[in-house]
């Protein structure tokens, strides 16, 4: 018999993503034989009473409906943040269940969300190499040039991912000793596709306590690991949440997908178990300099100061 993967979702003071993201959920072929576990972190020292009163709101909010066969609300009293309540709450999924989809409150899902992420969690469950399954595919790279459903690629997108107890194992908590991990191994180019992007020094960021991001540090250990990700050909996750109001969220309608062009299935088959061939090229082409600039304007040059 078939065991699904369970559902963690966090959460914690955006009401109307929260509901906006849980109705899709809702609305999949699979959730109502799937559980969901939901976290809502705690308000921090000194909130406003604006921030308690919508995080009040989420908690409400999530009882609203089953939203899943079987739903389960871990509140905390306190604010753990980004990077422990995401760390915390993946590691006790897949120490527990042995495999989880992570979803966050911003992540709009097609109703063949869940479908695809079991199914690819099923096919590469013994595979070392696999180490994450994501959900989510860039818009703005334009169409993926592959002919395949899926295929690999090195980079770790965690808007609606998947991965398992053996592949996050690797996980290093300590973004400092990952930095220098990446540091030895001497290969930063390639780990910043050709300098298209700033991985390096977005870690180092995260070490030093100026940019919290846990993914800094997963893409990382999936980098020195030489694991790989499997990707959908077309997305099925929306990021609705780069509008002022999230962590590392700056108003940017680049992420978003109207949701009915969302992909509602896609097969998972045998692939070559290697980074499809013309997917690094595309994605360096496409990450144009002028991209580039905004992209360290907005996110990482402030965090650069002092380097």
């Amino acid at each position: 018999m078939r065991t699904l993967a369970p559902i963690v979702f966090f959460a914690y003071n955006r009401p109307e993503h929260t509901r906006l993201v849980l109705e899709s959920l809702y609305n999949n072929r699979l959730a109502n034989e799937s559980s969901l576990w939901i976290f809502i972190d705690g308000p921090k020292a000194g909130a406003t009473t604006d921030t308690l009163a919508a995080i009040a709101e989420v908690k409400k909010t999530v009882r609203e409906k089953k939203w899943c066969k079987e739903v389960t609300i871990i509140e905390s009293e306190e604010n753990k943040g980004l990077i422990k309540s995401n760390v915390a709450g993946v590691t006790k999924m897949v120490n527990e269940f042995g495999k989880v989809i992570v979803m966050e409150d911003d992540n709009l899902v097609s109703p063949g969300f869940l479908t695809f992420m079991n199914d690819a969690l099923d096919f590469y469950e013994h595979n070392e190499r696999v180490m994450h399954v994501c959900g989510y595919v860039r818009p703005e790279f334009g169409p993926v040039p592959v002919a395949e459903s899926t295929y690999f690629f090195y980079h770790t997108t965690t808007w609606g991912w998947g991965t398992w107890k053996r592949a996050w194992d690797h996980f290093n908590p300590d973004p400092m000793a990952v930095w220098n991990a990446v540091k030895a191994r001497g290969n930063i180019k390639r780990l910043n596709m050709d300098h298209t992007f700033e991985f390096f020094w977005g870690l180092r960021a995260v070490a030093k306590g100026k940019l919290r991001s846990w993914n800094a540090t997963w893409h990382s250990v999936v980098f020195l690991n030489n694991g790989l990700c499997l990707y959908p050909q077309k997305s099925l996750v929306s990021n609705i949440g780069h509008d002022g109001s999230g962590t590392n969220c700056v108003p940017d309608d680049r992420f978003r997908i109207d949701a009915h062009a969302l992909v509602d299935s896609i097969a998972v088959t045998e692939i070559p178990l290697t980074e499809h061939p013309g997917i690094r090229k595309h994605y360096i082409r496409m990450h144009s300099l002028k991209y580039r600039a905004v992209f360290l304007i907005k996110y990482y040059l402030k965090y650069l100061i002092g380097y």
